[in-house]
């Protein structure tokens, strides 16, 4: 997910990162690992944000399923757009100043933004989809 991520060169989208898979490159550039661990570290924070909001609701291989997914996929691409300085949140225009697709750019005061966010809406989805814990709220039993 890093090349997703923040896999910036010139020919870049505002989608979608591309350069870097497989740390390719990392040996010429050696700080390039320290940027992987980093990031790595923030990826993994927006995975434990899900495993609270499913906890008790759903099987291990369900859970590991799901979080693979956000953090290999999504993740990537949502850091991209904020992060990369090529994603639509935030770019450079003709002009050279720094601007979003939809207006001002995006500024992520220590990365906080995008990690809850995306952690927060992937702790939402999935609590919809597994839904309430069985026997938790029944009003048969409370009293």
């Amino acid at each position: 997910g890093y090349s997703c991520a923040l896999g910036a060169n010139e020919k870049s989208s505002l989608f979608l990162g591309h350069t870097n898979f497989a740390m390719d490159g990392f040996m010429d550039e050696k700080s390039s690992f320290r940027i992987w661990f980093f990031q790595g570290c923030f990826c993994a924070t927006g995975g434990t944000i899900v495993s609270g909001a499913m906890a008790e609701r759903t099987k291990l291989r369900g859970f590991a399923t799901y979080t693979v997914l956000m953090t290999s996929i999504i993740y990537p691409i949502v850091i991209w757009w904020g992060w990369s300085g090529n994603g639509w949140l935030a770019h450079s225009n003709e002009k050279d100043e720094f601007v979003s697709s939809i207006g001002p750019a995006l500024k992520d005061f220590a990365g906080s933004g995008l990690v809850h966010m995306v952690g927060g809406i992937g702790a939402l989805v999935g609590a919809i989809i597994v839904g309430p814990r069985f026997g938790r709220w029944d009003p048969s039993k409370e009293g």
